[in-house]
């Protein structure tokens, strides 16, 4: 046993190293040997510092946790190692741990980290008081746990404190307390008394006036909005939903007697003087809901603890039994997957031999020599034309006046003889339809060269004559689209703008010119003479006449 307990310090250390790696991996598998295998056998004879150095290691592993699902994940397993060991001794002093290393690296936490550890913090806060409900609410146990509390975040001890910098955590704390305690409520006004000691002694001792505006707006003021809520519904005759939060709330601000508590806080010589307004301020909001209820007579129950049921976490064997569930039905769902899978292809092949079938019963058109394909198992006279109207027979009598219309058109338009049958003029099918996919054979392009003269005229009427060839042309709309009008527009309409009007070389042409607009000539302004312009014009000459005699006389 002494080699054992010797042993759990070190392997403590060794597991807060692989807590803080940076592999993924080693982080999980150090996650949860420490809360299925470690703590369970080895907390009791954890120490202190034991327990801070987990705790470092563990910040560390919370701090590189991404992703809100994981982070959710990890803060719920971490928290519950608080309630997981086997005596409440030791749940607090892991709560304790807790708190002194996030009130140690809190003013480090930047604002992207800011979140998940406040989700860490209401997953501590709610694990404590399911600890506190395990155990029925034992006075010892709460009041392990309510010490831990105040003395590590609500009021820590001034000299462990540096100025200012880890305050936030009991801020949060305040905050959260009521959210995190309405699941295991009701509970008694005693036990009620002690989970509100820490609070009462914040408004008497501190002086930091932000944990004391925290503290009024975050408990006793919303103790006090839901016994005044409680108190005008019961007023008109309806009934509170029962379990609700406003209820629970609600009975504790108006039965807990607070108006008096805060009296004596007020009175007392130790009371903060900057305190004493606020202290009074609740004092007064708390007498006229418990006046109020004592003049409209009605009774309302005290409330009394009832026990909770609190999750317990799954040991190694039941977690293994898990893994091997969730095996199971994913081979299930792969099974599954795999089924519909196979029913897919199934339907693809049978969709492709449908269409095989369909293009082997069509007439495939082949441009070497003028021979067709007709379809198999139908009679040569059944094959009618494809347009919905009424059959034309091919028989051979048709096909050789066919032949000779074709061969006189050609001896027409100075071809030989034979070039009817050289491949060049394009067979109709004879279900009047062309195949989708249409290939000229290099065989039939030698043969449309050697047709062709040195000029290519008759290669042109071959052209023409073959438009509904085998050959595919790509159109483009943007090039192709040509605006014909089916009416020619009046010869106004279509003439130039002014601006586009032909001079010069262009009306030699024969190019019309547009109408030319009259433009209107603007009118000149007569310029006003300024004074000083008419300073400096030069004098007339029967000026300077008279100034010449004007300097004889002189």
């Amino acid at each position: 046993m002494a080699a054992a307990a010797a042993d759990a310090p070190a392997e403590a250390a060794a597991i807060a190293r692989r807590l803080a790696s940076c592999n993924t991996g080693t982080r999980e598998r150090a996650v949860r040997y420490l809360l299925s295998d470690f703590l369970p056998a080895s907390a009791a004879r954890l120490s202190a510092t034991d327990l801070l150095k987990l705790w470092k290691g563990l910040f560390f592993c919370f701090w590189h946790a991404d992703k809100p699902l994981y982070q959710s994940s990890v803060a719920t397993r971490l928290a519950s190692a608080v309630s997981a060991p086997p005596s409440p001794a030791d749940g607090a002093a892991f709560l304790a741990a807790y708190l002194t290393t996030l009130r140690r690296e809190w003013a480090h936490i930047d604002v992207h980290r800011l979140d998940k550890f406040y989700l860490l913090n209401r997953r501590f806060l709610h694990r404590a008081f399911l600890l506190l409900s395990v155990n029925s609410f034992a006075p010892d146990v709460t009041s392990q746990v309510v010490s831990v509390l105040s003395n590590k975040a609500l009021l820590p001890e001034a000299d462990n404190v540096a100025a200012g910098t880890s305050r936030g955590l009991g801020y949060h704390v305040a905050e959260a307390f009521l959210d995190e305690l309405l699941p295991v409520l009701p509970v008694s006004l005693e036990t009620m008394d002690a989970l509100l000691a820490p609070f009462f002694t914040v408004l008497e001792k501190s002086t930091d006036r932000v944990m004391v505006s925290k503290v009024k707006a975050g408990v006793f003021e919303r103790l006090l909005e839901s016994g005044r809520r409680l108190l005008e519904t019961v007023k008109k005759g309806d009934e509170m939903e029962k379990g609700s939060a406003e209820e629970k709330l609600g009975k504790i601000g108006l039965l807990f007697g607070f108006s008096k508590r805060f009296l004596d806080i007020g009175a007392k010589a130790e009371t903060v003087q900057s305190n004493r307004k606020v202290v009074f301020g609740l004092r007064d909001a708390f007498v006229k809901i418990e006046k109020g209820l004592q003049l409209s007579g009605l009774e309302i129950t005290v409330p009394k603890f009832e026990a909770t049921e609190v999750p317990v976490p799954p040991n190694a064997g039941e977690e293994k039994a898990q893994k091997k569930k969730k095996k199971a039905k994913k081979a299930a769902l792969a099974e599954g997957e795999m089924e519909e899978a196979k029913d897919l292809k199934r339907e693809k092949k049978d969709k492709k031999e449908k269409k095989e079938k369909k293009k082997k019963r069509k007439v495939e058109v082949v441009d070497e020599g003028n021979t067709t394909e007709k379809s198999t198992g139908a009679p040569v006279d059944d094959q009618q034309m494809g347009d919905g109207t009424d059959g034309i027979t091919f028989d051979e009598t048709l096909k050789s006046n066919l032949q000779k219309q074709f061969e006189m058109a050609a001896a027409e338009a100075g071809m030989p003889k034979g070039g009817s049958s050289s491949g060049a003029s394009p067979v109709t099918p004879a279900s009047g339809k062309v195949a989708t996919k249409r290939k000229r054979s290099k065989s039939a392009d030698k043969l449309y060269e050697a047709s062709c003269g040195d000029d290519g005229s008759e290669g042109n009427l071959l052209a023409r004559d073959g438009e509904k060839s085998g050959k595919r042309v790509r159109f483009s709309m943007k090039n192709n689209l040509v605006w014909k009008p089916h009416n020619p527009l009046p010869l106004q309409c279509l003439r130039l703008p002014p601006s586009a009007t032909p001079r010069g070389s262009a009306l030699k042409k024969g190019v019309q010119p547009g109408p030319i607009a009259p433009t209107p000539l603007k009118k000149a302004k007569p310029k006003a003479n300024s004074a000083k312009k008419v300073l400096k014009k030069q004098p007339s000459s029967a000026v300077k006449r008279l100034r010449k005699l004007q300097s004889f006389s002189a």
